[in-house]
């Protein structure tokens, strides 16, 4: 008996660790901002997390910042200056109501610096006299964010995008964050020359480092596997906010820090809709269901989408464009090697799709970069000439075939790591391949 209960509490002690959530050395953070010194090539990088907590979730800092820093603190600031390489953290003081209500910030930890490799802590108040005594005669660089911030769930041209947007109404058109900063830095230190930060920033974050990766590996199997509670569950009867409520509880129960977007559960007549999100229409015998969903750990999201029939069967034209897609997507994948090239793998989509007789279909090819958001930053064009693939890119794959008429939207999406030799597929775990895939459905 006794053995008995050893061996039952060593499993709960493996399962627990197995979901404790993702997190970094300091000595990762520490390898980024050298990273980044050296290709500042002088100067004083500035750069600020995020103000306030989201609506209704969880506190998440801003991108650039944590990964830089690793901090998660509200009102954040840092200076790199790229000579030494020296980091200085701003954090605000705080008041008895702010530390009961939030928690004590680093600033309250006398090894807080050491420990996570900061040449000092200083009070937020401390900054504007920090960047005044910087001045060493003449003009000097100040690396700022002058593009908008990327989110976990938009690209920073998405972010552009929707505050160009916002601004067709005087009511809403106040300047962001980032570009509030410029402004106030501008009027207050003439003397520094301001540089953009954040296409250095792009290039280190694009090539994801061995420890980015194992969190992405960790991210793929869990993501996978919600999906594949998804489909296991469904039913004629069943409500798409049930599906999604399937995959959440994977993604949390599993140690996410959340998701790393919105979950799509589209049925019917919402598969047509690329970013279906209200998830309320209950599932009928027939429909197709399109899911697209994935989870973030350790700052790491993941991009996953599978097409299946909510019956169980596929009829004759979506198991026609099912398989189409299907031979799309993997010979997409089996040749994102380095030095291959995006529009290679379009011309392999559309070859495949006119085999198939989807010709008058959009072809598509190797995709948005996929890490710290979903559609994440990096260059896709330098100097006037594609980017090609290279090892350490994450990348995803997600072609499709639509005929609205006939509410047919076929999407198979995966996440892809580019090595060295061989495509590494990070949501491999959830099947699409026909026969696996129909087997699941319904199955519980």
């Amino acid at each position: 008996m006794k053995k008995a209960w050893i061996l039952v509490a060593l499993s709960a002690l493996s399962a627990a660790a197995g979901a404790q959530r993702v997190t970094y050395p300091t000595e990762e953070f520490a390898a980024r901002r050298q990273a980044l010194c050296r290709s500042m090539g002088g100067g004083l990088a500035l750069m600020f997390g995020r103000t306030m907590p989201q609506p209704a979730s969880r506190f998440r800092q801003d991108n650039d910042f944590y990964y830089l820093t690793g901090n998660e603190d509200p009102n954040a600031a840092l200076a790199v200056d790229a000579k030494a390489c020296d980091a200085f953290l701003f954090l605000p003081a705080q008041n008895e109501s702010q530390l009961r209500v939030d928690g004590p910030n680093a600033l309250k930890d006398p090894e807080a610096a050491k420990r996570w490799g900061f040449t000092a802590l200083h009070p937020l108040a401390y900054l504007e006299e920090f960047l005044a005594r910087r001045r060493s005669g003449g003009p000097q660089r100040l690396w700022v964010r002058l593009s908008e911030r990327d989110e976990v769930d938009f690209s920073r041209s998405d972010k552009a995008l929707y505050m160009a947007r916002r601004s067709v109404s005087g009511w809403g058109a106040q300047p962001s964050e980032d570009a509030f900063r410029v402004s106030l830095l501008r009027d207050r230190y003439p003397y520094y020359e301001l540089a953009d930060v954040s296409p250095l920033l792009d290039r280190l974050r694009l090539i994801k480092t061995p420890r980015e990766i194992e969190a992405l590996r960790r991210n793929g199997r869990v993501s996978a596997e919600a999906i594949r509670r998804a489909i296991e569950t469904t039913r004629p009867g069943r409500f798409e906010y049930e599906l999604e409520a399937e995959a959440t509880a994977v993604h949390v129960g599993n140690g996410a820090e959340g998701a790393g977007y919105p979950a799509i559960v589209g049925s019917g007549p919402n598969v047509n809709t690329w970013h279906y999100q209200r998830n309320d229409r209950q599932l009928q015998a027939g429909d197709l269901v399109v899911m697209d969903y994935g989870a973030s750990f350790g700052y790491q999201t993941m991009d996953i989408t599978r097409t299946w029939p909510v019956s169980g069967r596929f009829d004759e034209l979506q198991l026609k464009a099912y398989r189409a897609v299907l031979e799309a997507q993997k010979s997409i994948i089996a040749a994102m090697r380095p030095g291959a090239t995006r529009a290679q793998t379009v011309d392999i989509c559309r070859r495949v799709f006119e085999k198939h007789g989807f010709a008058d279909q959009r072809p598509f090819g190797a995709g948005h970069y996929v890490g710290m958001a979903v559609h994440d930053v990096g260059d896709y064009e330098r100097d006037g000439k594609e980017v090609p693939l290279e090892s350490g890119m994450v990348i995803a794959v997600e072609p499709i075939i639509e005929i609205k008429d006939r509410q047919l939207h076929v999407r198979i999406e995966d996440t892809v790591l580019v090595t060295d030799g061989a495509p590494e597929v990070l949501s491999a775990g959830v099947p699409k391949e026909v026969d696996e895939l129909l087997a699941l459905v319904g199955k519980h």
